[in-house]
């Protein structure tokens, strides 16, 4: 009898969003540091003074804010140390990120640590609901996004 083997060797802990913001490739990290621990200048800002973004962040990047577990796209490099993002992941006090270019990213599959319901965007542009998905299973559906909004499952994983 045949069986499906599913082997990878690379992962990212999946931060669910209603943004589409896409999963990132982990491979594709450009960029990492803290956000400086003073308010941001204005909302949906990612202030951080060792700089780097002129030379490294391009508009449509994706920005996790490992920290808070939240996730943004950029939107604009203002100067070297100052990005414009797609949602405000940056309010007072230092928070860790990782910026990640999303040029490589073909989706990931996931693995599902806590089951419940996983409401995904896959790579084709369908928005597919899963429900009663159970503790530890592999979802083989090359996702972009997973939705915030209804998921219950958690602990998910993108895997290539």
């Amino acid at each position: 009898m045949a069986y499906q083997k599913l082997q990878t060797q690379r992962a990212i802990a999946v931060i669910p969003n209603d943004s589409g913001t896409v999963i990132p490739s982990p491979g594709d990290e450009i960029l990492n540091g803290t956000s400086d621990a003073a308010a941001p200048s204005a909302a949906n800002i990612l202030d951080d003074a060792s700089g780097g973004f002129l030379s490294k962040v391009q508009p449509g990047a994706v920005v996790y804010n490992t920290t808070d577990s939240t996730t943004a796209t950029v939107t604009g490099v203002i100067s070297d140390t100052k990005l414009t993002v797609s949602a405000n992941i940056f309010a007072a006090g230092s928070k860790a990120f990782k910026i990640y270019s999303t040029r490589g990213s073909e989706g990931p599959v996931l693995y599902v640590g806590t089951g419940g319901t996983v409401i995904m965007k896959t790579v084709g542009g369908d928005t597919v609901t899963l429900v009663n998905v159970p503790d530890a299973s592999f979802l083989p559906i090359m996702t972009s996004v997973v939705v915030a909004t209804g998921t219950t499952a958690s602990n998910i994983l993108g895997l290539w």
